[in-house]
């Protein structure tokens, strides 16, 4: 008989993870990230006859009215089937959850998931580090490979330090130029407090002017965020960090080095073409260079559990956009 039971243990949670071959949003500490933002998250895992068969970190997010909804990033992971998501549904059922969101690695044809817009990037390029530098150079596309060996001559210095005051002002930069908006400060400072981040920076005459934030889990190491100062494209600065990046994530033993969102691929063939106006498309030209391949998942779905509650939503939802 399966049933669903909580994890509170770090190492027996990750240990579960990393089995099932989890993403990082799903592993133990960044679980703690968002309890230290103030979010609600448990640790659940589905067992058949006492084996842990399916696992889903949860945060639960208030919707206002006393409602909320249960979100589990890059997961379930496991064996997910129809059966299992029932079970997880009916659990949250008896907490009053409107909707399960999740981002299933693969589609399930067989239950009544409804296309919900992507929270995380549905779409990545991943590059292996288990090849020697001079392969993963040789991989790369020419001018990314110039401008790598360009940055290399300008006497940039590097920093691996966690420095929250840099890594803001560079970000505020970039969100202005390339118009996108910022998390709150306290969502970055709570990243880099954490033992799983590293922030390397990069420096021209003492000024910094390129930052990057990654996290290493399991086999993978991740780009997760960058900012740089424009006024000095030149220094080719993002590319002296993202080879900096690759370099150290192979000394630090990681296999895959993971670019963490590119815009979707609309070719019909293997060849990757994007469209420049999804909100990854300035970045998919810069990141699709270094010759990593082309990784796509299903996209985040929701799993309605009190549809009077999940059309209410969806009509407020409306409502608001309009004004």
């Amino acid at each position: 008989m399966k049933q669903i039971c909580k994890i509170e243990e770090k190492n027996t949670w990750d240990h579960l993870v990393l089995t099932a071959n989890g993403n990082f949003t799903q592993s133990f500490d960044w679980g703690q990230i968002l309890v230290v933002e103030g979010k609600e998250v448990e640790r659940l895992v589905v067992k058949d006859a006492g084996v842990p068969t399916a696992i889903a970190q949860i945060t639960y997010i208030s919707l206002g009215f006393g409602l909320c909804y249960a979100f589990c990033s890059k997961g379930p992971n496991g064996k997910v089937n129809e059966e299992v998501l029932k079970i997880f549904s009916n659990y949250f059922k008896a907490k009053k959850v409107l909707f399960w969101r999740i981002e299933p690695k693969e589609r399930f044809e067989s239950i009544d998931l409804i296309k919900s817009r992507d929270i995380n990037p549905s779409a990545t390029m991943i590059l292996d580090l288990q090849k020697s530098e001079e392969e993963i150079l040789g991989g790369m596309h020419s001018k990314t490979r110039y401008n790598i060996n360009l940055s290399l001559k300008k006497n940039l210095e590097l920093k691996n330090e966690k420095n929250l005051p840099v890594f803001w002002d560079l970000s505020k930069k970039t969100s202005a130029r390339d118009d996108f908006r910022l998390h709150d400060t306290a969502h970055y400072q709570a990243i880099l407090n954490s033992d799983f981040s590293t922030q390397l920076s990069v420096y021209s005459h003492g000024k910094a002017i390129a930052t990057m934030v990654l996290v290493g889990y399991g086999d993978t190491f991740t780009y997760l965020f960058g900012a740089s100062d424009h006024e000095y494209r030149a220094l080719m600065a993002p590319y002296f960090l993202q080879w900096q990046a690759m370099t150290l994530g192979k000394r630090l033993g990681y296999k895959f080095y993971d670019f963490f969102g590119v815009a979707p691929n609309v070719s019909m063939n293997e060849h990757y073409e994007y469209d420049s106006k999804h909100q990854y498309g300035g970045v998919s030209r810069f990141k699709s260079g270094f010759g990593a391949k082309y990784v796509e998942a299903p996209g985040t779905f929701d799993l309605v559990i009190n549809k009077f509650g999940y059309n209410f939503y969806q009509k407020f939802r409306k409502f608001r956009q309009m004004f």
